[in-house]
C-alpha cells in the first residue's frame, strides 16, 4: 500500500510538472503569435503610410493646397495628434484647461502640417527600408529603418517610428526619431521654453502658435 502511494505521488508530481511546462509553452507560443501579429500590423502601418507620403509629395509639388489636404488626412489616419500634442507640451499640459487643450491640439495639427508641407520639394523618390521592429511594453512598438532617397541629403538617414495601440486598439504613431533626435523631445524643449518665458502660462503657447500660423 505504501509503495503504491509512492508511485502515485511520483506520478502526480510528474503530471504537475508536465502540466506547468505545457501551460508555460502555451503562454509563450500565444505571446509569440500576439507579438507577430503586432509586428505585422506595425510593418503594414508604416509601409502603407510611406506609400501615401510618396503620393502626397508628388501631388504637393504641383498643387500645394491639395498636398496640404492630403497631409491633414495622413496625420489623422496614421498619427495620434492628441498624444503628440500632450507629450510635446508636458508638464504644462497638466495645468491647461480643457478648452486650452482642445484649442492647442487644433493649432498644433495645423502647425505640423505646415512643417511637413515645406518638404514637398525636398524629395523626388522616397522609400523607407525597415531594418527591425522592437516591442516596448505591451502596446508600444519601434519600427527602425532608414530613408532611401538617392541624390538627397537625407539619403540613408535613420528614422525610427514609435507606435502604440490606443484605447480603440488602433495602431498610431506618437513620435518620430530622425538621426536619433526625437520629434517630441525637440518640440517639448521649444514649447517648454516658450511657456517658461511667459510665467508658466499655457495660454502663451497658444498665442505664439496663432502668431506663427496666422500673422
Amino acid at each position: 500500500m505504501l509503495s503504491l502511494f509512492k508511485i502515485n505521488r511520483k506520478s502526480f508530481i510528474l503530471s504537475v510538472y508536465f502540466l506547468v511546462a505545457f501551460l508555460l509553452t502555451s503562454v509563450t507560443f500565444t505571446n509569440v503569435k500576439a507579438d507577430t501579429k503586432l509586428f505585422n500590423e506595425a510593418k503594414f502601418h508604416v509601409e502603407t503610410m510611406m506609400e501615401d507620403i510618396q503620393f502626397l509629395l508628388d501631388v504637393g509639388k504641383t498643387d500645394a493646397d491639395q498636398g496640404r489636404i492630403l497631409l491633414t488626412k495622413l496625420l489623422d489616419k496614421y498619427f495620434d495628434s492628441l498624444q503628440i500634442a500632450k507629450f510635446s507640451s508636458m508638464p504644462a499640459w497638466r495645468k491647461a484647461t480643457p478648452i486650452e487643450k482642445e484649442e492647442f491640439i487644433t493649432l498644433f495639427e495645423i502647425y505640423l502640417v505646415n512643417l511637413a508641407a515645406k518638404r514637398f520639394d525636398e524629395f523626388k523618390d522616397v522609400e523607407y527600408i525597415i531594418s527591425k521592429i522592437e516591442k516596448r511594453g505591451s502596446k508600444m512598438l519601434l519600427v527602425d529603418g532608414h530613408i532611401k532617397a538617392p541624390g538627397n541629403k537625407r539619403d540613408n538617414t535613420q528614422v525610427v517610428w514609435r507606435l502604440f495601440l490606443n484605447e480603440e486598439n488602433k495602431m498610431r504613431i506618437i513620435d518620430i526619431e530622425i538621426a536619433k533626435i526625437s520629434m517630441i523631445v525637440a518640440q517639448n524643449d521649444e514649447f517648454t521654453s516658450i511657456i517658461r518665458n511667459n510665467k508658466g502660462k499655457f495660454s502663451s503657447l497658444i498665442d505664439v502658435l496663432k502668431k506663427e500660423l496666422y500673422n
